[in-house]
């Protein structure tokens, strides 16, 4: 229950949903217009990453260590991010010069594993070259 409302608080804190108390003690949720707006923009089967005109010079380094009691979840989210394109460096280690900041907590939230991933911005690594040719930057 605790987990609930917090996830709830968030979500209203996001601007994607209200909700509030009735007299009778049921509560009622009810979407924002930005929450539509997400559901249509984030159906996970379609869900693409936007690629921008020029790079920023960022590289967005996915890393995870997802317990094997969420395999069915871990591999899902590696599926994903295969299908989004990133360049896998490990079995837990992804990479793209892409914006996906607001794809990855989507999908980690779908797969509700969101507190097994970090997230890093990377400016330079050894090796570099090859993934720039690799997503032709």
């Amino acid at each position: 229950k605790e987990r609930f409302l917090r996830d709830l608080k968030n979500l209203q804190n996001r601007e994607l949903i209200d909700y509030r108390e009735k007299e009778n003690g049921e509560i009622e949720i009810t979407l924002t217009k930005n929450g539509k707006e997400k559901i249509l923009l984030y159906q996970l089967d379609e869900l693409k990453l936007k690629i921008p005109k020029s790079w920023d010079g960022k590289w967005r380094l996915v890393m995870f260590d997802i317990p094997h009691f969420h395999k069915k979840a871990r591999d899902a989210f590696r599926k994903k991010l295969t299908d989004l394109n990133f360049c896998s460096i490990q079995k837990s280690v992804f990479i793209t010069p892409y914006p996906c900041e607001e794809e990855i907590d989507f999908i980690a939230s779908v797969f509700d594993i969101r507190n097994c991933i970090l997230l890093l911005y990377v400016s330079h690594f050894e090796g570099e070259e090859k993934l720039k040719h690799h997503f032709g930057i």
